[in-house]
């Protein structure tokens, strides 16, 4: 899959299937892509190659970087340790050429959401990350992982 910024300076090519696909709802990710919540598609530092002009980095927190265009602003990337799996790249999903073909699976960091912002599907919401925190509950507020 391919994708870059808006004025097309940077571009990226992905090698092989994410790891993940969804929607966070964390502070950072909401004040990084300007939207009530961010939506992105996370790969292995090595599925993912740069070209064009170089992305800006910015040290949002420690161990955490976030890239984005220099020409444009466009909001790239969240960069950092993916624990067991090595160094992650999470690509902002409103990025690919194609990001209809790329369906989220999940809800991260569900209890720090707007309170105006739900989607009403049945994803599991978790408390962080998916893969090292609890199901808060599936499906919009209100119903609780029981009536999934």
């Amino acid at each position: 899959m391919n994708g870059g910024c808006m004025c097309g300076a940077v571009r990226y090519a992905t090698d092989g299937a994410p790891f993940v696909v969804g929607h966070c709802h964390c502070e950072s990710c909401r004040r990084h892509c300007g939207a009530g919540v961010g939506t992105l598609v996370g790969f292995k530092a090595d599925q993912v190659i740069f070209s064009g002009k170089q992305r800006h980095i910015y040290a949002s927190s420690p161990d955490v970087s976030r890239a984005f265009c220099n020409e444009c602003g466009t909001p790239l990337t969240w960069e950092g340790d993916g624990g067991d799996i090595g160094p992650i790249i999470e690509i902002h999903i409103g990025t690919f050429d194609n990001p209809h073909v790329l369906v989220p699976t999940s809800h991260a960091f569900y209890n720090e959401r707007l309170p105006w912002v739900d989607v009403p599907e049945q994803l599991p919401r978790f408390e962080g990350f998916p893969d090292d925190s609890p199901i808060l509950q599936h499906g919009p507020t209100g119903t609780s992982s029981t009536d999934a």
